[in-house]
């Protein structure tokens, strides 16, 4: 499945990068609030499922991703989060929900040709069974 998902995101990014639309953005982070790992992970916050879905924490390893590396991150959200979705202008995933309001994901990066080895906005969007959203962004780049 993880190797499915690298092939349609290298394929997504050779061949739609010119014609996705833009995305809109919610909150910006800035980069090394994402890298620096919290004291402490905080329990996901209760809230009922018909409620707005909340993005608590968001941490990856890396906002300048090199080519050919392991970009992984997790991300504690409310309960009632059902997806969190992390995408940019040229590609998108579903993060793997761990337990009720924890997700995590890891992408081995494939090898980019050099017009895409530049920088995007990674938008998450965590969503609820209705479909409502929170939404974060933050720049990060492929070098």
């Amino acid at each position: 499945m993880k190797l499915h998902a690298l092939t349609v995101t290298a394929l997504a990014l050779v061949t739609f990068a010119s014609c996705t639309p833009t995305i809109p953005s919610g909150r910006r982070l800035d980069p090394t609030q994402v890298t620096a790992l919290p004291r402490a992970w905080p329990t996901p916050a209760a809230l009922a499922p018909t409620a707005a879905p909340r993005i608590q924490v968001l941490w990856m390893n890396e906002t300048t991703i090199p080519t050919g590396s392991d970009w992984y991150g997790r991300i504690v959200a409310s309960t009632n989060t059902a997806s969190i979705e992390i995408r940019t202008e040229s590609f998108s995933f579903v993060a793997d929900r761990t337990t009720f309001g924890n997700f995590s994901f890891r992408e081995h990066v494939l090898d980019m040709i050099e017009p895409y080895r530049s920088g995007y906005t990674l938008v998450v969007i965590a969503r609820n069974a209705a479909g409502v959203e929170d939404r974060v962004t933050v720049p990060i780049a492929f070098k």
